[in-house]
């Protein structure tokens, strides 16, 4: 299978092309910033109609994975219009590009796009996000909705892994403090699915391969905030939980609001998908395994 993947120098679109390319297809990595080293490196500016639509019509890729995106949360509240087109309007330029050569594309999409009030969304739930970055993936869905003849919309939630050495994670970040033997501040009173990327990747590429459509939550199979995360964390390193001091989201002084609760039932992935989503002490012990290998 011919593949691209959008976004191939992110946390997961890198581990998407490696996790391709060890299943024999072959894999255009396309990245805008950051150069990447892994597949057919395609440097392409996602907010370019024209760049899209001559670099998908000319390869016509079985499947387009488009993981590229804006996903600092307060950068998109500060620059709402560029969050949309980067995060919104773009979507309907693979989109519509997909449909010309008839490319299944896989839009990933975030837990962001609910308002968090009662968790443990299912695929059919109300979408009312609560923030910049949460509407302006929500308009990448709505754009994938109206111009894909063949798509699926993936959501996940907190995304964790190695394979971004530019930019840490919420996960390899605390690690760090850990190991380190500092004081974290961690978040108690914020719920999601963490999502190791090994996992999430290898669901993606399961769903393209089968072109499976529609909207699927794939997220980690465990309800946690990201307190807890944390001292699940430690002790999967063996590290002293004590490290990680629970504060209320009040205190962060983020610019945007958050979601309180936006994990995701991942029913619909577990009945349908052979590569289910992990509960979370599962994940850690691979996420641990993968830090001797990074």
């Amino acid at each position: 299978m011919k593949l691209l993947i959008t976004g191939a120098s992110g946390l997961l679109g890198n581990k998407l092309v490696k996790t391709a390319i060890n299943l024999g297809h072959q894999v255009h990595s396309a990245y805008n910033v950051h150069p990447v080293q892994v597949g057919i490196p395609v440097r392409l500016d996602i907010t370019d109609e024209s760049a899209v639509e001559r670099f998908i019509t000319s390869e016509a890729p079985s499947a387009v994975i488009h993981t590229a995106s804006l996903t600092d949360v307060d950068l998109c509240e500060d620059q709402p219009e560029l969050a949309m087109r980067v995060n919104g309007a773009s979507v309907g330029h693979l989109a519509r590009s997909c449909s010309k050569v008839g490319s299944f594309l896989v839009y990933v999409s975030t837990d962001y796009v609910f308002n968090g009030r009662r968790g443990n969304y299912r695929e059919d739930d109300e979408t009312d996000p609560i923030n910049s970055y949460g509407r302006s993936k929500l308009l990448g869905e709505n754009q994938t909705k109206q111009y894909a003849d063949d798509f699926l919309i993936a959501r996940t939630s907190v995304v964790y892994g190695w394979g971004r050495e530019h930019r840490p994670n919420f996960a390899t970040w605390l690690l760090g403090k850990l190991q380190a033997g500092d004081e974290a501040k961690v978040v108690a009173d914020q719920f999601s699915s963490p999502t190791f990327n090994t996992e999430l990747a290898k669901m993606i590429i399961e769903a393209a391969q089968r072109r499976i459509t529609g909207i699927m939550h794939l997220a980690g199979a465990t309800r946690t905030s990201r307190f807890e995360f944390a001292v699940k964390l430690a002790g999967a390193f063996n590290l002293d939980p004590k490290l990680a001091q629970p504060v209320s989201s009040n205190s962060v002084g983020w610019k945007a609001m958050r979601p309180p609760d936006s994990s995701l039932d991942v029913t619909k992935a577990l009945e349908t998908l052979n590569n289910k989503p992990l509960p979370l002490e599962h994940a850690l012990r691979k996420f641990r395994m993968e830090a001797h290998l990074k």
